[in-house]
């Protein structure tokens, strides 16, 4: 399958900026979960916290952000004043976000809330840019998947703010300690790993006028997100139960659109294209797991437990999104056609390592998360330094200038 060039140089240097921000962040969330995961170190609230906003906010929303930069400006020329837009609010987004985990780290509620509050206009400002751009590009479900996965994360950066208020003292509903991780995982994770696997994986997209299949998909799993959160935050549960279906069928029309891509994805051989399929199939094994915890605990989120909700969160934020943009990354950054050992590195090691981690998750068994978490681990790492080295180096630009 031959994917297209990612044509687009303008922004050559703030996506490269991006995704090294994003990395070096990542960094920190897989020391964190490497050290845990052995049991060496018995981490604060505040550290686990660190390790998860590093993580969701440092290396997918940076790089998510990355991904929004090239797919909103391929083939075409930004004019000045949209360019500087799309820059400014990229760098800002940066900056504060990386503040922000640090303010995790250092526990202080104040800051915690001052600097949130700031990252949340920053998000809405990236999200205006994009949302903007609609009318400059030629629609296709990957944008439109793009821009609800954007607006799912605006809505649970709102309630994450709400939270960090609730946390310094303010009365606010205890409710939203639940409503603002699944905001986050459900509505925007899946629909950004979506977007960016069906852009790369399919050579030209249809536009949505031509793919109502993939409007509805867009749809439903947009709508699985709203109505999750609504169910947590109202404790309404027919609009908890109403995830399920929207998830489950939103998936399956995903792997049927994308069954020729996914089945011609060369998986023993070398290549960004089997990152991209291994994250549509981890897709399925999120919305089981979703499904079992709704089925189960629906009418008490408080009995739900611990090894189920790691389970899931990695799941999605290494099976979904970290295959997903690893294989952009490698793709971007030119590793894919110089570096084919790493691709190995990031199939083999990373995924091997999660299944076995998950699994020891699930059968609470120590033996197996001591094993994998560092293999899982340290195969992340490789795969970010060699990333770094070539981003360092001008990889991206000069696949921007070839393209």
């Amino acid at each position: 399958m031959t994917q297209t060039q990612i044509r687009t140089g303008q922004l050559a240097g703030r996506t490269g900026a991006l995704f090294l921000n994003a990395m070096a962040l990542f960094t920190v969330t897989v020391l964190i979960g490497i050290v845990n995961g052995l049991d060496l170190v018995e981490f604060s609230h505040d550290q686990l916290l660190t390790h998860v906003h590093a993580g969701t906010l440092g290396w997918i929303t940076l790089s998510v952000f990355g991904a929004a930069l090239l797919m909103f400006s391929q083939n075409r020329t930004l004019s000045e004043g949209e360019l500087r837009r799309a820059s400014s609010t990229a760098m800002l987004s940066a900056v504060l976000i990386t503040l922000y985990a640090a303010a995790f780290f250092l526990g202080n509620t104040t800051i915690r809330v001052i600097v949130g509050t700031l990252t949340l206009a920053a998000i809405g400002a990236f999200y205006g840019w994009a949302l903007s751009s609609r009318g400059r590009v030629e629609m296709t479900i990957p944008h439109l998947a793009m821009l609800a996965a954007l607006t799912s994360l605006l809505i649970g950066a709102i309630l994450g703010v709400l939270l960090g208020l609730q946390t310094a003292g303010v009365d606010i509903s205890t409710r939203l300690f639940a409503g603002h991780p699944a905001t986050m995982v459900i509505g925007y994770l899946l629909l950004a790993g979506m977007a960016i696997t069906e852009w790369r994986l399919v050579g030209t997209p249809k536009p949505i006028a031509t793919d109502k299949a993939g409007v509805i998909q867009v749809a439903l799993l947009f709508l699985g997100g709203i109505t999750l959160m609504l169910g947590i935050l109202l404790d309404v549960f027919p609009l908890l139960t109403l995830n399920v279906p929207c998830e489950v069928i939103g998936v399956g029309i995903f792997l049927v659109r994308m069954r020729k891509q996914l089945a011609g994805a060369g998986w023993s051989s070398a290549g960004s294209t089997r990152l991209f399929a291994a994250s549509a199939l981890f897709l399925v094994a999120n919305v089981v797991l979703l499904a079992y915890l709704i089925v189960n605990y629906a009418d008490d989120f408080e009995s739900v437990p611990s090894w189920l909700l790691f389970a899931l969160d990695h799941s999605v934020f290494i099976g979904v999104m970290t295959n997903a943009l690893f294989g952009l990354i490698e793709t971007w950054s030119g590793a894919e056609s110089e570096e084919t050992w790493v691709n190995h590195v990031a199939f083999y090691g990373v995924n091997a390592g999660l299944i076995g981690f998950v699994a020891g998750l699930m059968t609470q068994s120590d033996a197996l998360k001591h094993i994998f978490a560092p293999i899982m681990g340290v195969s992340i790492l490789v795969t970010m330094a060699v990333f770094s080295v070539r981003l360092l180096s001008g990889g991206g630009r000069r696949m921007a200038a070839a393209a």
